[in-house]
């Protein structure tokens, strides 16, 4: 439960921003989207960090090795650093190519300019903060990270809140806002993975062999592959929504909000698969390994049942939380059922890919990833350009959901089966 409650909080402020954002005006809303869409691409991206780090740590139960542990740590630190920096790089230098990749129109650039840039220079402490997380997930530290992410999440809502409207900060609010909250929980988190005493400040000393880098390595190429495929996914059907009009595009990222918020619920359970499936499996106790997988996937779709309900009964409650635009609620409205349907699909989709980063089966995820977004996901969005809607991108996103479940499914049955045989 407090793996579940953790992963509402991470997309929370995001929507939060949305909703603060979407009552300035269509613009900005239209701006902020844009920016987000290119973040979430890079943030999306290389999220190996967090599984990689999650699943590297758990696995450490099934060995009791300190050593072995406070490598792994500093390997994910390392690389999270590493990361985090380049990414800034990449984003700041070309920015009008960023923008325009993801089909900024002249009229939003001064604000999402206003945005991207404070964004950008720390967007350090967004990775760091985020691996930090993962390593306290990893080693079972739920609950803390449970209440990390409750003052991580009121400290954002609360900051973009006043930056935005009593100091009348326009969209740099929403980001000095998101900012400060990563920075106070990369401190939080770093504070308590040192105060471990399995850890210690022993961590920065520890020796770290080419084998602990290859697995880390091999895990994060995998993953890497996974990620940018999916990110392609979401980042493109921005860009394709973007070519539909202001309105369209605004109504993409409410949308895209509404899904993600039962998405990272369900990621709650992706990530308890992913720990208890490194340590059960990797400890030899198969038949607690598929007790556990049965329990979340059963829970997966009771999650996905109450957000079909949800969004079925309040779908035009919901909806205005985030804008009064009519015309944005009416274009929302074109796929309704779609986003409504899709719930259930996508809770199955989200709970095996948490059972494979358990399994490390990374590089299946991958190749299927691949698989899916090439032959399902594009040649449905791509038909938005022939016949403009945002019913064609929608389909895409859903279909691979789809495409997702049915390849988890069969790759975690086989796997568990055999070694229960």
């Amino acid at each position: 439960m407090p793996s579940i409650v953790s992963s509402v909080f991470e997309p929370l402020a995001s929507i939060v921003d949305t909703a603060l954002v979407g009552r300035l005006s269509t613009e900005a809303l239209g701006s902020l989207a844009i920016s987000v869409a290119i973040f979430n691409a890079i943030t999306w991206m290389f999220n190996f960090l967090v599984h990689a780090s999650t699943q590297t740590v758990a696995d450490y139960e099934a060995s009791k090795d300190s050593q072995l542990l406070r490598g792994r740590i500093k390997i994910a630190l390392i690389v999270a650093t590493f990361v985090g920096v380049a990414c800034s790089v990449v984003l700041w230098f070309p920015q009008r190519f960023w923008f325009e990749l993801a089909g900024g129109k002249s009229i939003l650039w001064d604000q999402f300019q206003d945005y991207y840039r404070p964004r950008t220079i720390f967007h350090l402490f967004t990775v760091l903060s985020i691996t930090s997380l993962s390593i306290l997930r990893g080693y079972g530290r739920l609950r803390l990270v449970l209440v990390l992410m409750i003052i991580s999440t009121g400290a954002n809502i609360f900051l973009s809140w006043l930056f935005l409207y009593p100091m009348e900060m326009g969209l740099k609010g929403a980001a000095y806002g998101t900012i400060a909250a990563h920075f106070l929980t990369l401190i939080l988190a770093v504070y308590f993975v040192v105060a471990d005493p399995r850890v210690g400040l022993k961590f920065l000393r520890a020796k770290t062999d080419k084998s602990q880098w290859l697995k880390f390595g091999k895990s994060s190429i995998d993953l890497f592959g996974r990620s940018f495929t999916l990110t392609v996914c979401f980042f493109t059907s921005t860009r394709l929504a973007s070519q539909l009009g202001l309105v369209a595009l605004g109504a993409h990222q409410v949308l895209l909000q509404v899904w993600l918020l039962a998405s990272f619920f369900l990621d709650g359970l992706a990530i308890s698969g992913n720990i208890l499936g490194a340590r059960y499996y990797f400890a030899g106790q198969f038949k607690r390994t598929a007790f556990v997988f049965k329990q979340l996937l059963i829970l997966g779709l009771c999650v996905g049942g109450v957000f079909t309900i949800l969004y079925l009964l309040g779908w035009e409650a919901i909806g205005s939380l985030f804008t009064k635009d009519a015309l944005v609620m009416k274009e929302m409205g074109k796929v309704k059922v779609l986003v409504i349907l899709s719930q259930a699909i996508s809770a199955v989709a989200f709970v095996f890919d948490g059972l494979l980063f358990g399994l490390s089966g990374f590089s299946y995820l991958r190749k299927h990833m691949i698989i899916g977004a090439l032959f399902i996901y594009f040649p449905l969005a791509l038909m938005s350009l022939k016949d403009p809607s945002l019913v064609w991108i929608w389909s895409g996103l859903v279909c691979l959901n789809v495409y997702r479940g049915l390849t988890g499914y069969y790759f975690v049955k086989t796997k568990v089966w055999r070694a229960l045989s």
